[in-house]
C-alpha cells in the first residue's frame, strides 16, 4: 500500500476512534435520560461484546493471564467501570465526563506506572499533569451555581465517579501493560467476563425501560455500545498505532474531550459556560503536553526544516514508488 494511502487510512482509523470515544458519554447519558438504567446500558454492551468475542476465549482462554488476572482487568474496564461511568452520567452533564474520565485516567496511570512499574514520569509529562488536574479542578467548579453560590451536589458526585472511573480505566491500562496483555484478548476476557456478570445482575433487576422500549432504540444501542465502543474504535485505534507510532497514535485521544462538548450541544443541547470551556482547554492542552505533543512537533518541524530536505524532497529520484 502506498505511504500517502497508508497515512490517510490511519488519520482516519484515528479520527473514528476519537469520535466512537468521544460519543460514547453523549450517547449513553441520552439513553440513561430516556429511561434506561445503568445496567440496561452495560448488558447491551457487554451481551454483544462478549458473544462475539467468546469464540476467542473458548479458543485461547485468558491468552495466559489466568482467571485472576483477567479478572482484575474486567474490573478496571468492564463492568465495574461501565456501571461507575453511566451511574455518574446520570447526574453530570456528557461534557464533564467527557473530559475528566479521560484526564484521571491519564493522571492516574501515569502515577501509578511510577509507583507500581518504577516508570518516572518525565517533567514535561508531569507539566502536563498539572494542567490536567487544573482541568479538572476547572471542570468541576464549573456545577458551581453562581445565583445560590452552592454546589450542584448531584454534578458534583458525578464529576467524582467521573474520576473513579478514570481511575478504574488506569488500572486496567497498568495491568495489562504490566502483564504484557495482547489487545484483543485482553477486550475479550474483558468482554465476556462482563456478560457473565451483568447479565444475571440485569435478569433479577431489570425494570419495563428495555422490554417496552421500540426495536430501532434497541438495535441501535446494542450496535453502539457492543460493537462500536467495546470493539471497534479498539481495532480502528489499533491501525493508527500501526501507521503512526504508539507516541503519535495516541494523540488521536485527546480529540475525545473535544468531540464529547461538541456532540452534546446538538444533541442533549448542553451548552458548555465559560469555565467548563476553559476546562477543557486546560485539560486537552495537558493531555497533548503529557502525551509528548511538544516533543512531537518539535522533531517533525526539526526534520521538515533540516539543511537539505528540502532539495532531497525536490529531487524526483528521492521520492517514493
Amino acid at each position: 500500500m502506498p505511504a500517502s494511502t497508508s497515512t490517510a487510512f490511519g488519520i482516519l482509523a484515528g479520527l473514528g476512534a476519537a469520535l466512537i470515544w468521544g460519543a460514547w458519554p453523549v450517547l449513553s447519558r441520552e439513553a440513561v435520560l430516556t429511561g434506561f438504567t445503568a445496567v440496561d446500558i452495560a448488558v447491551m454492551r457487554f451481551a454483544v461484546a462478549g458473544l462475539i468475542l467468546a469464540p476467542i476465549v473458548l479458543r485461547n482462554g485468558f491468552g495466559g493471564l489466568g482467571i485472576l488476572k483477567a479478572s482484575v482487568l474486567a474490573l478496571g474496564a468492564g463492568a465495574p467501570y461501565v456501571l461507575v461511568t453511566l451511574t455518574g452520567l446520570s447526574m453530570a452533564p456528557a461534557g464533564h465526563g467527557g473530559v475528566i474520565i479521560p484526564c484521571a485516567m491519564l493522571s492516574a496511570s501515569t502515577l501509578g506506572a511510577w509507583v507500581v512499574l518504577k516508570d518516572a514520569p518525565t517533567v514535561t509529562r508531569l507539566a502536563g499533569l498539572v494542567l490536567i488536574f487544573a482541568g479538572i479542578g476547572v471542570t468541576a467548579w464549573s456545577g458551581l451555581d453562581l445565583r445560590s453560590a452552592i454546589w450542584s451536589l448531584p454534578s458534583l458526585i458525578g464529576d467524582g465517579l467521573f474520576i473513579m472511573g478514570g481511575m478504574l480505566w488506569a488500572l486496567y491500562t497498568i495491568a495489562s501493560r504490566a502483564w504484557g496483555a495482547a489487545p484483543l484478548q485482553a477486550t475479550a476476557a474483558v468482554s465476556v467476563l462482563s456478560m457473565l456478570i451483568v447479565v444475571p445482575v440485569w435478569l433479577m433487576t431489570a425494570d419495563d425501560a428495555v422490554w417496552q422500549a421500540p426495536l430501532a432504540a434497541l438495535a441501535w444501542q446494542a450496535g453502539f455500545q457492543g460493537v462500536l465502543v467495546a470493539i471497534g474504535a479498539l481495532v480502528l485505534y489499533t491501525k493508527a498505532i500501526s501507521v503512526f507510532g504508539a507516541a503519535r497514535g495516541a494523540l488521536f485521544a485527546i480529540l475525545g474531550p473535544v468531540f464529547t462538548v461538541l456532540l452534546a450541544m446538538p444533541i442533549l443541547k448542553e451548552m458548555p459556560s465559560s469555565l467548563a470551556v476553559l476546562g477543557l482547554v486546560l485539560c486537552t492542552v495537558g493531555m497533548g503536553v503529557a502525551f509528548g505533543l511538544l516533543e512531537t512537533t518539535t522533531g517533525l518541524m526539526r526534520k521538515a526544516f533540516k539543511p537539505g530536505t528540502a532539495k532531497r524532497l525536490s529531487d524526483p529520484r528521492t521520492t517514493a514508488a
